[in-house]
């Protein structure tokens, strides 16, 4: 349990860090009304760390670092002088126009340099995960400074202002985004953004009250990301992301039980519920009448919870030999994934397998996974033409349930119905 946490707090400080000071540009950015700025000024730090790896400089290197400043400065300067055509085109729009221009030069750059593609990922999803002490110790006295400066010019610096006030705020903004868009990428450095600012706007009026919950909701939101992506061996900042997704989302549903009619917000809740899942089981019946050996997803996520459920419509015949598919295909698995194992424990702790052995492991992968493959297609026809046999019987029993589940007073409707 130690070790995990040694490992993990780093990061997870990092994560600390990057949502104390982008909780308060977010809220500044929702009453801003330019919700895509973000996006837009860390795509074009992107731009520049992507000339900069064309030039050959590493990506953490302080050249990199100096030419996505100096873009992210020169589209602080642009977004400035924008402000004041926000009667005639909404800035929005032009922030917009930044973000795929920026995103299509990128990709014209890395189309043409070797491990593009590695560079774009690290681009998008950064590796908060590697990040450590180093980077506390760059960024904390930087976003220290910059809060420092946002609190002195408060006034001029809170909504629209003249010129260079303007610039202030966005060459501020773009310093920040440029710091930890290097550290945790692109859609990972815009949840840190908007989501904590998002939730505190929806639960606070007052500015103090919004940062505590939105700083609140993103050190526990960051902590089950990292945690999450620890736990499951999931990408850090993709997991950090969808992290961040579920708790607007968690905040979205618990708003109406907080702030507004409880009873009525259940009723809704309740309501909303009951609908879906009719229009879910009446979608599955339709389906498959309609093309019963395709796949199925309702019927499938039953089968996968309770496998038994299998032997209701299998003939004896079909359920032996879905049965063994079913223990080959898990065989091969299982002997392609030691076989990875075994591959992976000599890399990184013994000695390096030779070429002739990474070929016969390569061989043995590729086999094995044919043979799985070859089995699943086997399970698939079973099943297929188990559900085409039983297909109208089981169509009638999920509309049947769909009926059920409809929230619609059916003896009102009947009674209504003209005789």
């Amino acid at each position: 349990m130690i070790e995990p946490l040694v490992f993990l707090w780093p990061s997870f400080l990092v994560a600390v860090c990057l949502v104390g000071i982008h909780a308060y540009f977010g809220i500044q950015v929702l009453a801003r009304k330019v919700i895509f700025v973000d996006l837009a000024l860390a795509q074009i730090a992107a731009l520049g760390a992507t000339v900069a790896f064309m030039l050959g400089h590493p990506a953490q290197s302080p050249a990199t670092y100096g030419y996505s400043l100096a873009f992210t400065l020169l589209a602080a300067v642009f977004l400035a002088f924008t402000r004041a055509w926000g009667t005639r085109v909404p800035q929005e729009a032009l922030i917009g126009v930044i973000y795929v221009v920026a995103a299509a030069a990128a990709i014209l750059l890395i189309d043409r340099a070797p491990q593009g593609a590695e560079h774009l990922k690290q681009i998008l999803t950064g590796n908060i995960l590697t990040s450590g002490l180093n980077e506390v110790a760059f960024i904390v006295p930087l976003y220290a400074a910059v809060g420092l400066l946002h609190w002195l010019l408060h006034r001029r610096l809170t909504g629209a202002g003249a010129l260079v006030w303007e610039f202030v705020f966005y060459a501020t903004f773009g310093v920040v985004v440029t710091s930890s868009v290097a550290i945790a990428g692109v859609l990972l450095v815009f949840s840190f953004l908007i989501i904590p600012a998002a939730i505190g706007v929806i639960f606070a009026s007052s500015l103090a009250r919004q940062l505590a919950i939105g700083w609140i909701v993103g050190t526990f939101t960051s902590a089950a990301g990292v945690a999450a992506s620890f736990a499951f061996d999931l990408p850090t900042g993709a997991a950090m992301v969808c992290a961040f997704g579920g708790a607007l989302a968690v905040a979205g549903l618990l708003y109406p039980f907080l702030r507004g009619d409880r009873q009525r917000a259940l009723r809704v809740a309740i309501a909303t519920a009951r609908w879906s899942a009719a229009a879910i089981l009446a979608g599955s019946a339709f389906q498959l009448v309609a093309a019963p050996r395709a796949d199925q997803p309702l019927i499938d996520i039953i089968e996968h919870a309770v496998p038994s459920l299998r032997m209701l419509y299998f003939t004896r015949t079909e359920e032996t030999t879905f049965m063994d598919a079913s223990e080959y295909a898990e065989r091969y698995r299982r002997e392609a994934e030691q076989l990875n194992d075994l591959e992976k424990r000599n890399r990184t702790e013994g000695e390096a397998l030779d070429d002739f052995s990474i070929a016969r492991i390569s061989s043995f992968l590729k086999s094995y996974g044919e043979m799985r493959k070859g089995e699943q297609f086997v399970m698939g026809e079973v099943r297929a033409r188990a559900r085409e046999r039983i297909r109208w019987g089981v169509s009638l029993g999920l509309l049947a349930f769909a009926f059920l589940f409809a929230p619609v007073r059916w003896r009102r409707l009947w009674a209504r119905a003209p005789r």
